[in-house]
């Protein structure tokens, strides 16, 4: 999900296959333009098998190590950047 803001700032539309990627890897999936979210925030919900998701899932997005609070996974939020995609 991206907020309307951004999208048209990058030149991404409803339904546009995008890439989503960081220095860890990337992903693909289609864009949802939506209000529902805040401007520079993307959001995928649900975390799916890469298996199971043609254009990769968003662990491939997120670090391996473990939290100092909790010492449990911090996967729930990344530094990500979007593009249309070829």
């Amino acid at each position: 999900m991206i907020h309307p803001e951004t999208a048209l700032a990058r030149g991404i539309a409803q339904g546009d296959p995008v890439r989503v990627f960081n220095g860890r890897g990337e992903c693909r999936f289609l864009a949802h333009v939506t209000d529902d979210v805040r401007t520079e925030l993307l959001v995928a919900e649900g975390l799916h098998w890469p298996s199971l998701s043609p254009g990769g899932g968003a662990n491939q997005l997120t670090s391996q190590r473990l939290t100092d609070m909790g010492n449990t996974c911090a996967f729930h939020c990344n530094r990500v950047d979007i593009q249309l995609s070829k």
